[in-house]
């Protein structure tokens, strides 16, 4: 008696299905390995990005710094050499040649020392930055002229507490501790001299 013959779908079946597992088996590891490797760049993109964002805080930081220090010596020098002209004046003299050549320099310096700050600073502190050069500026102009009286005293008492406000708020900018601002306004006639970055002194 003939053995019983297995149907010829039988092995196909049985054939189809391993191909079918392999291949799925396949598609599988390969979906994964898809999505490791999906997940490795998106990770390594977060890396770079996270420092080259630091790298940016980093740079803007650094460059605020050196900027604000920058103009804050160039208004430190501009308010020595108008300090000096301011009392020439109030001593009833006049402004030599080499007093009148400081003051335009140091004019021309200060106005020089913006680039950096408006790059880098906010409109808050280039907004301040602006209001007391521009008194310094007319202050100078005055000086050069030889005028000198209530209206250049109250201009150099208001560049010098706008100066401080500044300078506080750059220092605030930076991370880094505030001086306190005086609430007393100036003696009736007093003449402050500058304000000094490592604090607040006045010339004999």
């Amino acid at each position: 008696m003939a053995g019983e013959q297995v149907p010829l779908w039988v092995p196909v079946a049985v054939a189809l299905l391993g191909l079918g597992g392999v291949l799925g088996a396949q598609l599988i590891a390969g979906w994964r390995e898809d999505r490791r490797w999906r997940r490795e760049t998106e990770r390594e993109e977060l890396r770079w990005t996270r420092e080259r964002a630091k790298d940016r805080e980093n740079r803007s930081y650094e460059g605020r710094a050196k900027a604000y220090a920058e103009v804050i010596g160039a208004i430190e020098a501009f308010d020595w050499v108008l300090y000096d002209a301011r009392r020439t004046l109030r001593e009833g003299a006049s402004l030599d040649e080499a007093s009148a050549a400081d003051l335009r320099k140091v004019s021309a310096q200060a106005r020089s020392s913006l680039g950096a700050v408006n790059v880098h600073a906010p409109e808050r502190i280039r907004a301040m930055l602006r209001e007391s050069l521009v008194r310094r500026s007319t202050l100078a102009t005055r000086l050069l002229v030889n005028r000198h009286g209530d209206e250049e005293r109250e201009l150099w008492r208001e560049a010098q507490r706008e100066y401080k406000v500044m300078r506080r708020a750059m220092r605030e900018d930076l991370g880094l501790d505030a001086e306190a601002l005086e609430q007393t306004p100036p003696t009736q006639g007093a003449d402050p001299a500058p304000s000094l970055s490592a604090g607040d002194a006045e010339r004999p």
